[in-house]
This record gives structure tokens, sequence and C-alpha cells, in this order.
């Protein structure tokens, strides 16, 4: 991820996205959402940890959310995204849903200010992204009743019940705190297999 040959690509592409950005951006989102859906049911069966995934999805779709946007390296990349996400994860409660966009909007704006070049705005970008996890939570947070029900249907009365008992009024700010913490850990582990493995064969 050397950050010249980051900026002399910038340099010599017009920053709108062309239909290979679009098919890479797509291709990028879809295998995010999958990875993440993988974690989500891994560690979904324990409410404790489901309520964790921030943190664990946070860790392991870093390298994803990474090399979508040095890849496309242009506005679009980190929005196209977060749409994928807000519709899959989040799409069962609309407020959470434009929320997640919101989120994604704002990852986006991190990269502009960073001219689409910036290593270090491209990691900050996904500690901002990884926000969007809390999303999917908002229906428990705030329609409490549909969630249970929901999820009683799915996993049963006990399960659902267990993790409405964690859901108390804190459980938001420790939930964007293991974000942003699953966010860190993950651009880390990003930064180090980028550099050594994708930068090396020239894929980014």
């Amino acid at each position: 991820m050397a950050k010249k040959e980051i900026v002399n690509t910038s340099t010599n592409n017009d920053r709108k996205m062309r239909i290979k950005d679009l098919i890479f951006a797509g291709a990028f989102g879809a295998i995010y959402i999958v990875v993440m859906l993988i974690v989500v049911m891994v560690t979904g069966m324990v409410p404790v940890l489901y309520l964790m995934n921030p943190l664990f999805v946070g860790i392991v779709c870093a390298t994803i959310y990474e090399l979508c946007v040095l890849k496309v390296h242009k506005f679009g990349a980190a929005l196209i995204l977060g749409i994928l996400f807000a519709v899959t994860a989040s799409s069962g409660y609309l407020p959470g849903m434009f929320l997640a966009i919101g989120i994604a909007v704002l990852a986006e704006v991190v990269l502009l200010i960073g001219k689409y070049k910036s290593k270090k705005f491209f990691l900050i970008s996904y500690l901002v992204f990884n926000l969007n996890m809390v999303c999917p939570f908002t229906n428990l947070y705030f329609n409490k009743s549909s969630f249970i029900a929901m999820a009683t249907e799915y996993y049963g009365e006990k399960y659902a019940n267990g993790v409405a008992a964690l859901a108390t009024g804190w459980m938001p700010f420790a939930q964007m705190g293991l974000a942003v913490l699953g966010a860190g850990i993950g651009v880390l582990i990003a930064s180090k297999l980028i550099r050594k493995h994708f930068e090396k064969a020239g894929i980014v």
C-alpha cells in the first residue's frame, strides 16, 4: 500500500466510477456480506457473543474493506458496500437501515478528505464504517417487542429473552466501543496482509 503508488494511480485516472470499478466494488461488497453473515451465524447462537459481533466482524472483515477501497480508490466504493450492508443486515428496521447508509456516507467523506490517496485515511475510514455493525441492533433497542417476537420465532424464547436481558441502556455504547476496537485490530492485520501479499502481487 505504498503511498507513491496510490498517488500515481489517482493522478492518472479520473475520479469517476467506471464499469470495472462498479464491478470491483460490487464483488468486494458481496464477499464482505458473505463473510459478515458467516461470522454472525457462528457467534450468534450465544446471546453475549451475538451482541459482541461489532468486534468480531470488525476484525475479520477489515482486509476485505481495505482491498475494496484501495482497489477502486474513487468516490463510491465505501458507499456501495455500505448500501449492500444496510439492505442485507438492517432492512428489517428502516431507521437502522438509513443510519447504516449514513455511516457509509461518513466513511466515504473520510476517504474524500484523504483525497483517495492517504493510507492513513483509508484506515480511519474503516473505523467509521464498522460502526455500521451497531445498526442491525437498533430494532432491539428501539423496538424491543418486535425484536423479541422475531428472535423467539427463529431461535426460541430462551434465546430471545437472553439477548433482551443483556440489552441494557449502556449496551449500544459498549457496542460502538467494540466496533471501533474491532476495526482498529482489523486494520492492523489488514495493513500487514495487504503489504505482505497483495501489494507484492500487484493487486492493489
